[in-house]
């Protein structure tokens, strides 16, 4: 399924810990792209102030990769997500980027360009937490059960990956079966070239598929993540969650966006493909059972290029693993409280991301209760039977915070 609506991946949530508040981060466009394309056409200015301190240099830069972020940018945990193609569109998770965009089609150096643009950028990557309960609702011999949301978390963990550029591009080996214009995997054709000769490499592929006559035709780009021990991870969170004494259902997935960037050749096919109701018409109609086997026999697939971005230098346990900014068990104790804080204020940020404003305003309210202590003194006012009184009132708050945590929450009713 598609969208053809240009709507951004979920934006940054903050708060203060008591308090919720969003916001939106903008995105920037390949305006040299559609300028180029047309020329004679008068383009509305774009300005825009994205809220993150970061700006994208792909965007408005001639350089085949931007510069790398700042040290302390990656540890802030500021992300610069990648440029939003012209003529695009995506899916309903924001995993496939689809552009029909006819220079990419017809001009090996803006394909080029492009490809070497995106590749500099990790793809999304979050961590959700979400929490439920069922309640059962009885009602004489009719029984009704609900799913109720506790709490959804979001938080935005794509700066971990490294700074922009570190990816690894891979092309796809003379020795591997793949897509190489061709409808089927095969072996050939192949256009090798020296590990250190990499950029040309990609050069004659983009050469090769604008050359290609084919009438249906398609580039692939993918991004991928190693080494990322997400099973450690997801323990370390649960840990978090049952320290609330929270009794509901836990699910924590790592769900990623930018994954692939497709770029479709121009023509009336390819526009099908991705218009959304037409998707949906031959999904529900079931033509799709036919469809599918002719396109995937008409379309010449180039699946060459994939670019690697390593959480880490080696898998989890190994001796010399280097992570690239902190390892899971770092990020988890920076995080730690902020999660459960989230969690029992009953957040839902599924359109939001928790962000590193609201972990340092968690910090410091940590440390606020720290210094003034959980159990303060009881104000003494003198009068023996009013102490007594307060005195009194303070033991049976405490006994009943005691037992509201003994007995936990959010558990099926």
């Amino acid at each position: 399924m598609g969208s053809s609506k240009l709507s951004q991946p979920p934006a940054a949530y903050r708060d203060d810990p008591d308090y919720a508040e969003t916001a939106s981060m903008s995105s920037a466009v390949l305006l040299d792209d559609v300028e180029s394309a047309f020329p004679e056409e008068e383009l509305p200015a774009y300005t825009d102030e994205p809220s993150a301190p970061l700006v994208d240099p792909s965007c408005s830069s001639e350089s085949a990769a931007p510069p790398p972020a700042s040290e302390q940018a990656i540890l802030h945990g500021y992300y610069c997500p990648p440029c939003e193609l012209p003529f695009s569109t995506h899916d309903l998770s924001y995993t496939e980027y689809r552009t029909r965009f006819p220079n990419y089609s017809t001009d090996s150096n803006q394909l080029y360009k492009m490809i070497r643009h995106q590749a500099a950028h990790c793809p999304s990557y979050f961590v959700t937490i979400y929490g439920t309960h069922t309640e059962t609702r009885r009602n004489g011999n009719k029984e009704t059960k609900d799913k109720i949301t506790d709490f959804h978390l979001r938080i935005n963990i794509s700066y971990l990956l490294g700074q922009i550029g570190s990816g690894k591009m891979e092309l796809l080996a003379d020795n591997k079966r793949g897509y190489r214009g061709t409808r089927l995997a095969s072996l050939k054709p192949s256009v090798s070239a020296d590990e250190e000769n990499a950029p040309d490499e990609l050069r004659r592929w983009c050469d090769r598929y604008v050359a290609d006559p084919s009438g249906v035709k398609s580039f692939l780009l993918k991004r991928k993540i190693l080494n990322h021990d997400t099973k450690k991870l997801e323990q370390l969170i649960r840990s978090a969650i049952s320290e609330t004494n929270y009794r509901g259902h836990v699910s924590i997935d790592f769900p990623i966006q930018h994954q692939k960037v497709l770029v479709y050749s121009p023509g009336r096919l390819n526009e099908w493909r991705i218009t959304v109701w037409i998707r949906w018409f031959f999904y529900l109609t079931f033509l799709w059972i036919f469809a599918w086997p002719v396109l995937f026999f008409m379309t010449a697939r180039y699946e060459v290029v994939k670019v690697n971005y390593l959480y880490a230098t080696e898998e989890s346990g190994h001796p010399a693993r280097t992570c690239s900014v902190m390892s899971e068990v770092e990020w988890y104790y920076r995080w730690q409280s902020a999660i459960k804080r989230a969690a029992l204020a009953r957040m839902v940020c599924k359109d939001t991301c928790l962000d590193e404003e609201y972990r340092a305003q968690t910090q410091l309210a940590d440390e606020r209760g720290e210094r003034v202590g959980r159990e303060p003194d009881i104000p003494r006012t003198g009068n023996t039977w009013a102490d007594g009184a307060l005195g009194l009132l303070g033991q049976g708050l405490r006994v009943a915070e005691n037992y509201s945590n003994a007995r936990g929450w959010g558990a099926d009713t």
